[in-house]
């Protein structure tokens, strides 16, 4: 004690501690005995940790006022005598600041319920839907729905259960069929063709002589997971997948079809499904981003081994085989893009880009009869999907709405946006109505994208030059959150935009890619009839084209030219609008020219 008093850490006897040192002394034994609780404890809430130590910090003062309350005793002066006038002082103060908190609070929820109203309102004058159900319309019949075809039938069911905390909420049962369906689309991918300086890549379809070298050794290189019939529990393989083994005598697209015959019931099963005109799945809205989408990838694995079945079809002179192929991944890409989602829309495209690039190993090798790319051109002429992408769009508004409400209810993590986990107390201390004005921000950049792209030219691409996107800087105003200011009525949404900010430009890929097919079947039919590609792209008006096809991204003819071999060059000029004649490589992360690859090898970047 006398150390204590000699340090000054200890009035005397007859003295009071001051209101500073006391208020020293209380926090720091309460930060001791704070500390040590939770060792005791072991809580990973750190918002349990901060009131552990602030309930040991009041712990914390009881040492000082037993002292005072001695000195007192001895006759030092009273307690309203030294701290009166200062507590009084504090109480007005704390009283003032928590007063202006509330009030603050108040009106911030009010601004914020006021500018969701408007939102909403907004958008309920231009006729925009307000909920999910709105936005996908009546039901579709069951024989009419992909989704509710035998070979899919089970995959999003769901279970009612609780979470942590006991709320109402659903768990995905599908796990299993999803593995099922998995497990009969296993095929190997065909080895990737290596760059070499001295020997150019052949063209961009599959390389079948590598792949049917896999699938005559009857391993694969990467063991898998399969579930046995009968068996609960998993197990480890590395055999090809139960394919029969081609001979060996067997030539490359022989032996590929040969495999593929393993994989004929499930691949048959998807065409005949595939022929039913819409696909609408029993997703979870309510879930937010944690909703459960597992049928895009297996309809991308689905297109993939269509995609490997029509290489191999063309290959070996089954160009109607390879034609339905082609068919069924173009109504595979349509059902995919129903989704209201972007990462469905997304999907969509790459499946399209898939479809295009099966079209093209028949036209490098001149397989196609006059009949199939009739039929081609027609098929390439109906592609819409500016329509999917507004639906898309107008499904991340209502998913961001849902997103935004599951984080005031403290059921959604907003630093990965994902489920909450423990730790993530973080969300309770954001205002809830600075998550409404996130809300209503988001909303109302979602619904000024959808407005720009239902005002642009369905035929012309998004951010063609000249249009509504071009105009009104729609990327510079939406996507470039980074020379935004940081507001926090707008954080979560710059969180999210900058993700979305390429797919206006998959869109203009795809559908320039699309309007250069639709040339491409035509310059195919004038071979076959005259013996060569015309000179330009107007000879094939009016009996191979109604007319000459024009460039999504300015509005022109497509660029053509016929090579001195005889071959062709057809070109769009791409996002940068300028004629870089047919160069197809990226300057400062940006493509130059979009064309349609080259039939002869090449070591050049190409579209697809």
């Amino acid at each position: 004690m006398r150390f204590l008093h000699r340090l000054h850490l200890l009035p005397a006897p007859h003295q009071r501690f001051g209101f500073w040192r006391t208020l020293l002394v209380g926090l720091v034994i309460g930060m001791v005995l704070g500390a040590l609780v939770i060792q005791v404890a072991r809580e990973d809430s750190w918002l349990l940790r901060l009131g552990m130590v602030f309930a040991s910090s009041l712990l914390g003062g009881l040492p000082p006022l037993f002292w005072n309350r001695r000195a007192v005793a001895l006759g030092a002066p009273g307690f309203w005598m030294v701290w009166g006038r200062c507590l009084r002082r504090w109480a007005l103060a704390i009283a003032v600041v928590i007063t202006g908190v509330f009030l603050a609070r108040a009106i911030e929820g009010l601004r914020a319920a006021r500018a969701w109203q408007e939102i909403e309102s907004k958008l309920r004058q231009r006729g925009e839907p307000l909920t999910h159900d709105e936005l996908l319309g009546p039901a579709i019949p069951a024989e009419q729905n992909f989704a509710q075809h035998p070979l899919m039938a089970g995959l999003l069911n769901h279970e009612a259960t609780t979470d942590a905390k006991g709320r109402p909420t659903h768990r995905w049962t599908g796990q299993r069929r999803l593995h099922e369906i998995q497990d009969a689309l296993r095929f190997p991918e065909p080895p990737a063709e290596e760059p070499n300086a001295s020997k150019p890549w052949r063209r961009t379809g599959p390389n079948l002589e590598a792949l049917a070298k896999v699938l005559r050794s009857g391993t694969n290189r990467a063991a898998r997971t399969v579930y046995d019939a009968g068996r609960m529990q998993p197990r480890e393989t590395n055999d090809l997948f139960h394919l029969p083994i081609p001979p060996a005598n067997l030539p490359a697209p022989q032996a590929v079809l040969y495999a593929l015959e393993g994989r004929r019931g499930i691949l048959d099963q998807v065409t005949e499904a595939a022929r039913r005109p819409h696909a609408r799945y029993d997703l979870r809205y309510a879930d937010g981003p944690n909703a459960i989408l597992p049928h895009l990838a297996l309809h991308k694995s689905m297109a993939a081994r269509l995609r490997i079945r029509s290489a191999a079809r063309v290959a070996a002179g089954d160009t109607p085989g390879a034609a339905e192929d082609i068919h069924t991944m173009l109504r595979l890409a349509e059902l995919t893009g129903e989704d209201p989602t972007l990462i469905g829309y997304l999907v969509r495209v790459a499946i399209q880009t898939i479809a295009l690039s099966a079209f093209w190993d028949g036209t490098s090798q001149h397989a196609w009869s006059e009949p199939q790319l009739m039929t081609f051109q027609q098929r390439f002429a109906e592609l819409k999907q500016r329509d999917a992408l507004v639906m898309a769009f107008r499904g991340e508004r209502l998913f961001g709405k849902t997103t935004f409400e599951l984080m005031r209810q403290g059921r959604l993590d907003p630093e990965s946006l994902g489920a909450m986990v423990d730790g993530s107390d973080v969300v309770t201390l954001i205002p809830k109505a600075w998550m409404l004005q996130n809300q209503a921000h988001h909303a109302r950049v979602m619904d000024q994208i959808v407005d720009a792209l239902q005002r642009s030219d369905p035929e012309r691409g998004i951010a063609a030059m000249g249009s509504v996107w071009e105009t009104q800087r729609i990327d510079h105003m939406v996507f470039d959150t980074a020379s935004h200011r940081l507001h926090p009525y707008r954080v979560f949404t710059q969180l999210l935009l900058p993700a979305l900010a390429k797919v206006h430009a998959k869109a203009d890929r795809c559908l320039t890619a699309t309007r250069m097919a639709l040339a491409v079947a035509a310059l195919e039919r004038h071979r076959l009839a005259k013996g060569g590609y015309p000179k330009a792209l107007g000879e094939l008006v009016p009996r191979f084209l109604p007319a000459v096809p024009l460039d999504p991204m300015d509005g022109q003819p497509l660029r053509y030219r016929l090579d001195a071999d005889g071959s062709f060059t057809l070109y769009s000029v791409g996002p940068n609008h300028a004629d870089d004649a047919g160069v197809f490589e990226s300057r400062q992360g940006q493509d130059l020219d979009w064309a349609w690859p080259p039939n002869h090898p090449t070591q050049e970047r190409r579209l697809f």
